[in-house]
């Protein structure tokens, strides 16, 4: 489990992903490409005309995984139930060159599809120490999510990665409740001579 930066550490762990495969590569076109966290927009904003963009646009409650009984190591505690999420993140190419942005493209869908588990030296941050395992899934966003997604962008859609991180458990800040065994559970049964009329 994690504590709270958990979501950008997990966001970070991506990047540095992309970074060791594309910025730091050495191949032709791909080295020296910055990998940046944030949208397309902001790298615009920045003037940034080269680089990939990683976006976190969402965050979900795992609701299959809510209700999970959560970790009860010592008998006299119980422990505040975690909170599993679930991150979509849009992978962007920026290039103004029309041949660079596709070999770019190519190479996230490659180190994406080929690095699906991520755990931990691959981790950043806090995340490292914590036994947390990152499942990477590329995802297919139907046309009007992406519309949605770019429309709100108030910029010129490009083609990305939609990637879903899954695995990221945010533990509670609050202390765990003090409770006692159940020593004794008995129960007694009398039986029913007669009902009175």
């Amino acid at each position: 489990m994690a504590g709270y930066g958990g979501i950008r550490d997990a966001v970070e762990s991506l990047a540095a992903l992309l970074r060791a495969h594309i910025t730091n590569s050495g191949e032709a076109g791909l080295s020296g490409v910055p990998v940046r966290i944030g949208s397309p927009r902001e790298a615009e904003q920045a003037n940034v005309a080269n680089a990939v963009a990683v976006w976190l646009h969402r965050v979900d409650i795992q609701a299959d995984l809510i209700n999970r009984n959560p970790p009860r190591p010592d008998p006299d505690h119980e422990f505040r139930r975690p909170l599993p999420v679930e991150l979509a993140i849009q992978v962007v190419p920026l290039n103004s060159d029309a041949s660079t942005a596709p070999l770019l493209l190519g190479r996230v869908f490659q180190v994406l599809s080929d690095h699906r588990r991520l755990a931990g030296a691959d981790l950043s941050g806090s995340l490292a120490t914590t036994g947390t395992v990152l499942l990477v899934a590329l995802g297919l966003p139907g046309v009007y999510d992406l519309n949605l997604l770019w429309a709100g962008q108030q910029t010129t859609a490009r083609p990305g990665v939609a990637v879903t991180i899954s695995g990221l458990v945010i533990d509670s800040h609050l202390d765990p409740l003090t409770s006692s065994r159940v020593l004794d559970a008995s129960a007694g049964l009398d039986q029913i001579v007669g009902v009175g009329l």
